[in-house]
Formats: structure tokens, sequence, C-alpha cells
């Protein structure tokens, strides 16, 4: 065994610290079984377990510290992941400065080693396809991205099952001094998707572009760009399309080029969003076969031969096929009876081009059809989709607007939104797909026209208009001389005898006969009649505080998943349930109970469903009042 100290030193050499005889806690390291772009890897035993396991040793990895802490995460990171089709990881660490990584033996060979033994059948392609798909789509579930898909990294287990090893390991190698096209690319240009070649943004649509590389490569024996250099190759990636698979193997039909060739899109948004789905589409367009295309003429000549004549019987053509007769060679052969006649079909010269025509034909039909199957979804969709009314469609600023919505997704929980200038209410549907809940017209909200949406999933599906009117003119001060000063005019009539009465009061009469002085004698006595008026329109009491809930942290990653969740302002002593929204889909859900002053604070785990990205927390309480913010999870 080598020094650990010594092994520090000599790595920088070449000389690897880990060598056959080593103990790597219970693992003896024995034989080399291999070696790679990352490292050697090792046969290992584990004596107590009787456990055989294969050591990769990891010295294409830099020794600075940021390296190594960046691999201590992702092997983490890799070790939690537990699936039938994924190779396990038993341990890891860092010996005499070199880490590594002591992951399941799988004895069976690589597909790139079965590929290099000739052709493979369709259904065992299907059945590696499908393998690999299962473990790319739980990888992805968990925000882990491969980066390396190829066949060299599907091991072959017990009765072929294709198992995905090396997970995240090519993402080890980008943060290492050897990122160049020698260390990066070598093996995997063939398979790398546009994305990894210009540098941008690495997510799981560069595995499926892997994956769809692969199944060309099954089913043609070749490489989407094949016989360039590396350089060429990439730019190919991102330049060129790829001739379509039945170019290269004509039993393959335009179903199959179709989707392959969308696996292989430029644009990551484009091809299929799961590689099961991708599969599966694949798998039924090469049970379908090629376009059907007819095999025998329409309608054959009939030419008749005399018996006496000495033409040669032409050999028996496969059955449904349609034969075109080369010209007849001498030769002695056995003569019909006398009397009875040979016939023999000869296909129409224009038959090729009638099959064409035909094919076309029958391809424009289904195109035709497909379009009018699309048109017909949607608009059954539209007839089906969401509804979304408001009661008053007529409200003030301060009012408050009774929302309500069907055919929402049950259990749904969204967003009310009021534009133009946004105002977010959330909500969440009940079992049978229904939404009502309150909105509050803002007092800012400006007169006017204004659009209610309710909206989930990213995008919004219904609207409705809601119109905004001043508040209704109140009688005051300034309205007060213009509403007696009508009702004024049978006053003095009604009070002349009063006014008459003082003969001495003649000089001032003339002075107050216009309208002003009678309005300013009786002034007391109206003054009471406009003070109930406002009465029947009190101004509306302030709605009550609108639920609130705060999430700390409100940063998680895929190892540390624990938040604490709480909330203000909800139905006292009510329900609560708690849900966690990625991607338009509910993932998890808990409960918990508002206390006496309707807050609460609830502690809980996110659930592993939850992937990289952002999430969004919704609490709701038995009235369907809700509150939501949004939270980031990463990979570290």
């Amino acid at each position: 065994m080598m020094d650990p100290g010594k092994g520090v030193a000599t790595h920088n050499q070449g000389l690897l610290p880990i060598e056959p005889g080593t103990r790597l806690g219970p693992y003896e390291v024995q034989e080399v079984i291999g070696q790679g772009a990352m490292g050697v890897v090792y046969r290992a035993y584990h004596a107590e377990l009787e456990r055989v396991g294969a050591v990769k040793v990891l010295q294409a990895i830099g020794p600075d510290s940021d390296s190594k802490a960046r691999f201590q995460r992702e092997a983490q990171a890799i070790a939690h992941m537990r699936h039938p089709n994924i190779l396990n990881v038993y341990d890891f660490g860092e010996y005499g400065g070199t880490p590594y990584m002591i992951v399941e033996f799988v004895p069976g060979g690589s597909l790139a080693d079965r590929l290099r033994s000739g052709p493979v059948d369709r259904q065992a392609a299907l059945a590696f396809l499908r393998g690999i798909a299962e473990a790319l789509d739980y990888a992805h579930s968990l925000g882990i991205v491969h980066r390396d898909v190829k066949p060299a990294n599907v091991l072959l287990g017990p009765d072929d099952t294709p198992i995905l090893a090396d997970f995240g390991l090519a993402k080890l190698l980008e943060s290492t001094s050897i990122r160049s096209i020698t260390g990066i690319t070598t093996g995997t240009p063939a398979y790398m998707s546009p994305e990894q070649v210009t540098g941008s943004e690495v997510g799981p649509a560069a595995d499926r572009y892997s994956l769809a590389t692969i199944a060309y490569e099954l089913f043609t024996g070749a490489y989407p760009f094949d016989g360039e250099g590396v350089l060429e190759m990439l730019y190919a990636h991102v330049h060129r399309e790829p001739p379509p698979p039945s170019s290269r193997n004509p039993e393959l039909g335009p179903g199959v080029d179709g989707v392959i060739l969308r696996g292989l899109a430029k644009n990551p948004d484009e091809r299929w969003h799961t590689c099961e789905a991708f599969v599966e589409a694949l798998a039924i367009a090469v049970e379908a076969g090629p376009a059907a295309v007819a095999r025998t003429a329409t309608a054959p000549l009939i030419r008749s031969v005399a018996p006496s004549s000495p033409q040669t019987p032409q050999a028996p053509q496969r059955a449904g096929a349609t034969a075109v007769l080369e010209p007849p060679l001498p030769a002695t052969q056995r003569v019909p009876p006398p009397g009875l006649e040979r016939t023999v079909a000869i296909a129409p010269p224009v038959a090729e081009k009638r099959k064409t025509r035909r094919s076309r034909y029958l391809a424009g039909a289904a195109a035709l059809m497909l379009l009018l199957l699309v048109a017909g979804y949607c608009g059954l969709s539209a007839l089906n989709g969401p509804t979304l009314t408001l009661s008053p469609t007529t409200a003030r600023a301060g009012d408050r607007v009774v929302v309500t919505a069907g055919r929402v997704p049950a259990n749904q929980v969204g967003e009310i939104q009021l534009h133009s200038a946004v105002f977010i209410v959330p909500f969440r549907s009940d079992k049978n797909g229904k939404v009502s809940t309150i909105l509050t017209v803002p007092s800012d909200t400006p007169i006017g026209d204004h659009t209610a949406r309710i909206c989930w999933g990213g995008s919004c599906h219904a609207q409705a208009t809601l119109r905004v009117v001043g508040a209704v003119a109140l009688v005051g001060p300034s309205a007060t001389p213009s509403a007696p000063a009508q009702s004024q005019s049978p006053s003095p009539t009604a009070s002349a005898p009063p006014t008459t009465a003082p003969a001495g009061g003649s000089s001032p009469s003339p002075t107050q006969a216009p309208a002003p002085k009678p309005s300013s004698q009786p002034n007391p006595l109206p003054s009471p009649s406009p003070a109930p008026r406002p009465s029947p329109s009190p101004t509306p009491p302030p709605p009550p505080p609108a639920p609130s809930i705060s999430v700390n942290p409100s940063h998680i990653t895929l190892l540390s998943r624990t938040i604490t969740v709480s909330g203000l302002h909800f139905g006292v002593n009510q329900s609560i349930t708690i849900s966690v929204v990625q991607g338009g889909s509910t993932k998890q859900q808990v409960t918990t109970t508002a206390a006496s002053n309707g807050s609460f604070s609830k502690s809980m785990t996110v659930s592993t469903t939850v992937l990289t990205g952002s999430a969004t927390i919704t609490a709701c309480d038995a009235g369907n009042a809700c509150a939501s913010q949004t939270i980031t999870v990463t990979l570290t």
C-alpha cells in the first residue's frame, strides 16, 4: 500500500496513490478492469458483505479545494438516487489527495460493446432505449442532469437490462484544469447537444438530445453526423440538420424519421418533453412500419402466349409482388398441352408513377385528417375551457366582488389577477373544479374597464371585464344652496302670512324679494333635511386584512429541504392546507390548523418531486382564503 502523503506528491506526476492491495474502508482494491477520461477503474471486494464493487479513481478532478468540494456535493446527490436502471453508488471519498467512488459492479459490458459486435434488432433497441429513458426521467425529477449520455455509459446487467452510469461526472470535469476538447469531449462529440457545444445553459433537454442520438445509431448503425472530424461534428450539431434515419435504413418509415428528428431539434423547447414520451412515440412509429405502398399492380395487362412458343417460364415471384418480364431466353421446356394457353401478368409501365402518385394522395389525405382532428380538438377545448364570472360587473374602488369560476382542474392552486394595475388574489379550486372567492377592488384602482383573469401553471385560462366607476356624489354643504333653492319657491307662499305680518318690514322686503333672502331665512329649517340623505350609502367598512404567509428559508437545495411556513389573517381555528406547486402541478400537500387569532406556523420538508427552479408555496383555509410565496430550489 502506498503512503497517502507520497501519493499526493506523485499525483501531479501521473502516479495514482490507489493501486491493487489498497484498502478503502471495508473494500480491498483488486485488479484494473478499465480506464477512461475520468481515470482508472479497479475491481474491489467487500469481504464482510461478500460483495464485488468497482472503484473509479477520479484523477481527472483537480486537487484544488473547489474541485474537491464540488465532487463531494455531486457524489452526495448521485448517491441518493435509487433506480433499477441507474448504477448504485456504494461509497465515495478521498485517498492520498485523489477522489474515488465505489459503485456497483456490472460484468455484462456496455451498450457500446454490443453495438461494435453487430446490429441490434428493433425490439432489443426499444428495450434499451426504454430503460435509459426511465433512468433519465427519474434523475431529472430530482434535478440531476447526466450531461454525458452515450452507449459507453450504458452498462448491460442481467437479461441485458440497461444500467446508466457516470451521472454528474461530466459536470465535475467542467471545473477541472483539463477543460479542453481532448478532455471533455473525448468519445462524446457524437452525442453532445447544441447547447453543450455552445456552452449555453444545460438542462434535461440535453440528455434527451443524447438519447435521440443513441436511438438514431441503434436504428441506422451510424451517427446523425457521421464520417466527420471532431470539430466538424460539433459544428454540425449546432448548424446542420441530420439526414432522416430512413435515408440510411430504408426499412424505417417517415414516422420514425419524425420522432427521432424531433428529438434532435436544435431548440431544446422543441424536443420531446420527457424521455419516456420519446421512446413510446418511437415504439408506435416502429410498429406502424413504412407508409403503406401498393405491392401489386392495380390493372395488370394480360397477354396470351401460344403453346408452341418456345419461351422459358419465368421464375416464381414472391406473393403479392409485381413481376416485369425480361426478354425470353430460348430453352428446352415442357410444352403445355394443345388447346391451352398460358397467361402472364405484366405490370404496366407506369406502375411506379401511379404508386408514387397514390402515395402522395394518401399522405395528403392523412395530413388533412390530422389537421381536422387538431382543429376539432382545439375547438372542443375552447368550448370546454374554464369559465370566469364577476358579480357585480360594475364596482367602485373598495367594493368587494364575488369571483366564481368553473371547469378548473380539481384542487388546482392559482391566482385571480386584476389588470391594468396588477392585483393578485390566490385561490384553490374544490374537488369539482369550481372556484369562489372575494376580490376587493384596490382603493387606488383608476376609473375604467379592467380585466380579471384566472391563472395557474404559468398561464391564464379565462378572463372577464370589471368596470370601476367613481363614488356616488354625497349631499354636502356645497349642495345645500342649490337643492333648497328649487324647493324654496313654494316655501315663501306657504309662509307669506308670517312674512307680511310685520308691516314695518316692507323696506327690507323688496331687498329680499329675490330668492336669496327667503333662502337665507329658512336655512335653519331645511338644514336637517339633507342630513339623512347620506345615511342610505354610508362609507363601507374597511375590508378585513388579506391572508399572508412567509416562508423561511425562501431558498433551499436538493439536500436541505426543510422550510417553515407562517401565516396571518386566516380563518380562526380553520384547517389550513399548504401546497407546493411547480410547473402547474401540485407536488405536495400538508395540513395544519390556524390558531384563535388566525395565525399558524408549520415546519415541513419539501418533497423530492420538487425539482430545481422556482416553486410556489400556497396556504388556503377552509373558506378558500389563500396566500402564496415563491421559493427557489437549487442543486447545491
